[in-house]
């Protein structure tokens, strides 16, 4: 398939997806388990920083942990 092709096909897709979204909340009333499930974008803002918190411990525990110094091996 040419790439033009693709495009059109991934918007179109973005598109139905955004459209089945809207239709979904504006027609089914789902009743929230918890308080905070009722903060309109909660589950999209705690999945952010999430995945921001994974990508900063991770850089952290590479740099402190598993990284070794260039001579660590000579020194013993």
């Amino acid at each position: 398939m040419e790439m033009r092709v693709l495009f059109v096909l991934l918007y179109i897709s973005i598109f139905a997806t955004i459209l089945a979204g809207i239709l979904a909340m504006l027609f089914l009333h789902l009743h929230p388990h918890f308080w905070w499930e009722e903060i309109p974008v909660f589950s999209a803002v705690y999945g952010f920083v999430g995945c921001v918190f994974i990508i900063v411990a991770s850089k952290a525990l590479g740099h402190h942990w598993l990284q070794k110094e260039e001579d660590y091996y000579e020194k013993r």
